[in-house]
């Protein structure tokens, strides 16, 4: 289709009748991508497009003969909620790879993603206006859309590629303009073409968004009088968003603070490995779609926590108190820059510099020292990315943490290909990392770590496949600045699926099954550690029910060399033949109430051995202002074998020096998570999470781990010299987030946050679920209450 350039001013009020509206080109003829893909819309849709110096316009008229049918639940922005959507994407350097999504609902909520090869970013974040009007033939939506929103290349005619999508939620119908067949891999590719746009230029592309923010919190204990305390502080900062020229943008963030982010989802971890936790931080999520490779970028390690957490009680010395020692870094500032080329080459480059962290020992005479815990550091992440004919890539991405002080610095190299054949049917994938670690003490000595993929896989069509290969060196190590749970792995892996999009029952949408087959070693030594094969099977009717069922089994006993916790990988903790079979069931979330649940089960050949777990999810919508969901997530682990202590040979005369204490314990885990929306219009809404995770854990027996990876049963209770036990956990954790937000102006917001966190961990494992959660509430309770200020500055709007 083409674009009609205009001179007059539009009026977003959702009526379309201005001129120009009535002169613009049409795009009608949209085409089901489900439930029946292929096929014409149900019900008609039209959509013009216009632009002049500042923006592009996008009109889209959503007709509908049920105009009451029409779904428009408020819902946050960036959600969608059980409401109609119309959304337009562009594609503006035409690479079928790239693109930005504006997406309107019937209820006036705004939605904006970046598609990208690798994801769709949610989390991206544009300053753009939108209305919406509803009549006796459906319903309007008129969108403007700064140029400065977008990036485009810097030619006279512009090529741009572009998609309308409607969505109408009661008949659960998605259509696209330009047909979107769900067998073929991609969606950009997909797009559909828009001409006659030219002598555009995005301008100025400045914007401030200076903050304040204070809080107060407090802390007190139930049964201690004089327990409470409370405490006040404020901050201030800016972030900055400057487009260097058409392709790049440069964002900075100044003195940033993320008091206000939600509470992580911690857990009670027995693992040799760390947990992962999601970024929540905006600044970290949104516009970082190029440095989502092969996880060299973890983000969370940027004002994560200090790399010598542990070393001020190496230095306690008799008598001494650790008054202080910080739990996370401080980030000073930190700064982006992302763009793209008009050859098609992407650049990212990210800059953060961490504050030093001290802990704070005080002696017996009331002196005071610190120890360092954390230094100066400044983590750099640099990225080219080279879009390719066919959708194919190259990916090259650097990191490199430089610390101050005698600490070592750490540097990985990676490169990421994608080729695919002119068809979308079949692609090869070759990675690889290579990584080094330089400086530091004169006692610490490094090996260098490399890591390397391949895979050749059929992407399209009904029947799919792919066989893949990973091998990660026995020194890889990304964890400066990226994540890895292990390294020292080689393994293959084999996929075959077949997928029906239009299945002969006609109360079907689709169903697909998927067989994967999966065999691993260690690099050095190379032993074996694992093997499984897993069947999975998944069904959806046009009523918007859904099951799925899954089998797995492992018929060669498994070898853990990682949960003993040897340097050397000596030794291994052996897992005999197990089996699971598992499902889940998923209603129509149109329905005012709705029900996701899922149920496995475990059974390993090993008396008393087995796992369970269950998860309930239901959800009610009240109206379309509020909605409450509830999950409970619930799971056993019976007479699971692990890792306890590797020196306690004098405590227990059985044990031999290099001897590994492995225990016997049963397990559970009881995770509730109530979650509210409170929606008043579509710039102002309130949401609630709260959420009790519980973990008990109590140990049956005791063994050392032999040559064969089974357990030596040894005479030890498991108590100490008084009878109590040293190893069984009761651990608790309550939290709450409940946010306000109002945006009262574009990219203006006023948001106020409370935050609860309560915790204990202790031996108490006879006390039960309910018995524990009232002991927890008689423990310390911290409450964080912050107002935050984010106003939007325009350079444009203020100077032109």
């Amino acid at each position: 289709m083409h674009a009609f350039r205009i001179n007059s001013e539009i009026t977003l009020d959702g009526k379309l009748d201005e001129e120009s509206w009535i002169q613009a080109e049409t795009a009608i003829d949209f085409i089901q991508s489900q439930p029946i893909p292929g096929t014409g819309a149900s019900h008609a849709t039209s959509v013009k497009i216009l632009y002049d110096d500042k923006a592009v316009y996008v009109a889209a008229k959503m007709f509908d003969d049920d105009v009451k049918g029409i779904k428009k639940e408020l819902v946050i922005r960036d959600n969608e909620g059980n409401a109609d959507r119309f959304g337009v994407s562009f594609d503006t350097y035409g690479d079928g790879l790239n693109a930005f999504s504006f997406i309107v609902s019937a209820a006036g909520v705004q939605q904006d993603i970046r598609i990208t090869p690798a994801s769709s970013d949610n989390t991206w974040d544009a300053v753009w206006q939108s209305e919406v009007k509803i009549d006796d033939d459906g319903w309007t939506v008129e969108m403007l859309i700064p140029l400065n929103a977008l990036r485009f290349p810097n030619a006279e005619n512009q090529s741009w590629k572009v998609q309308f999508f409607r969505d109408i939620r009661r008949l659960r119908e998605e259509s696209y303009w330009n047909e979107v067949k769900p067998e073929v891999s991609g969606v950009v590719n997909q797009f559909g073409y828009l001409h006659g746009i030219s002598n555009v230029k995005s301008g100025v592309r400045l914007s401030f968004n200076p903050y304040f923010t204070t809080y107060l919190n407090t802390r007190h204990h139930p049964d201690i009088s004089g327990s409470f305390s409370s405490s006040t502080s404020y901050t201030a900062g800016m972030d900055v968003k400057y487009g260097i020229d058409d392709a790049f943008t440069l964002d900075m963030t100044l003195i940033p603070d993320f008091g206000q982010t939600i509470s992580d989802k911690k857990v009670l971890n027995l693992s040799p490995f760390e947990v992962y936790f999601e970024e929540n931080r905006a600044f970290f999520t949104e516009g970082l779609e190029l440095y989502n490779k092969s996880n060299m970028f973890y983000t969370r390690r940027i004002g994560g926590s200090p790399i010598d957490f542990y070393a001020p009680y190496s230095h306690l010395q008799e008598g001494d108190i650790l008054l202080e020692n910080p739990t996370t870094t401080n980030l000073i500032n930190a700064t982006k820059l992302s763009g793209r080329t008009t050859g098609n080459t992407g650049l990212g480059f990210f800059n953060g510099i961490i504050n030093e962290s001290k802990a704070i020992i005080q002696d017996n005479m009331g002196n005071k020292r610190d120890v360092l815990t954390n230094p100066i550091t400044n983590y750099n992440i640099l990225v080219f990315d080279q879009s390719l004919k066919n959708n194919s890539y190259v990916t090259i991405m650097n990191s490199n943490v430089t610390r101050w002080n005698e600490y070592y610095d750490a540097n990985a190299t990676g490169m990421f290909t994608r080729f695919r054949d002119k068809n979308q049917n079949y692609e090869l994938r070759l990675n690889g990392i290579y990584d080094a670690k330089y400086g530091g003490k004169p006692e610490e000595k490094f090996d260098n770590g490399y890591k390397f993929s391949s895979a050749i896989a059929k992407v399209s069509g009904a029947w799919t496949y792919e066989v893949n290969q990973n091998f990660e060196s026995v020194h890889f190590d990304i964890n400066d600045a990226g994540y890895i749970a292990s390294p020292n792995k080689n393994s293959y892996g084999g996929e075959l699926a077949y997928r029906q999009y239009k299945p002969k029952n006609e109360k079907l949408i689709l169903y697909n099954f998927e067989l994967y087959t999966f065999y691993s070693r260690l690099h050095q030594p190379n032993v074996f550690t694992d093997h499984f094969t897993e069947l999975s099977y998944f069904r959806l009717y046009k009523s918007r029910f859904a099951y799925g069922l899954n089998a797995r089994l492992e018929p060669i006993p498994t070898r853990d060399y990682f949960e003993p916790r040897t340097s050397d990988y000596s030794k291994y903790l052996d897992y005999p033949v197990n089996y699971t079979l598992g499902g889940f069931i998923s209603s129509d979330y149109r329905k005012a109430i709705a029900i996701d649940a899922r149920i496995n089960f475990r059974w390993y050949d090993s008396e008393g051995r087995r796992n369970y777990s269950m998860v309930c999810a239901p959800r009610i919508r009240v109206n379309n202002h509020l909605s409450v969901s509830w999950t409970t997530a619930l799971t056993w682990l019976m007479q699971e074998p692990g890792y306890v202590n590797k020196n306690i040979a004098d405590y227990i005369p059985e044990l031999q020096p290099n001897d590994i204490l492995m225990g016997v314990r049963d397990r559970q885990d009881i995770e509730n998570t109530l979650s509210a929306n409170l929606i008043f219009n579509n710039r102002m809404g309130a949401n609630f999470r709260v959420r009790h995770y519980w973990s008990n854990v109590i140990y049956t027996g005791f063994g050392a781990l032999k040559e064969d990876g089974k357990l030596r049963e040894i005479n030890f209770s498991g108590n100490d010299e008084n009878g109590d036990p040293i190893y069984n956990t009761n651990y608790n954790l309550f939290t709450v987030d409940l946010q306000y937000q109002w945006r009262f102006a574009p990219g203006s917001d006023l948001i106020v946050v409370w935050k609860n966190n309560i915790f204990n961990a202790d031996n108490n494992s006879d006390l039960g679920y309910f018995r524990g959660l009232k002991n927890l509430f008689d423990t310390f309770q911290d409450n964080s209450i912050s107002l935050r200020a984010v106003y939007f500055l325009d350079y444009q709007k203020i100077f032109g």
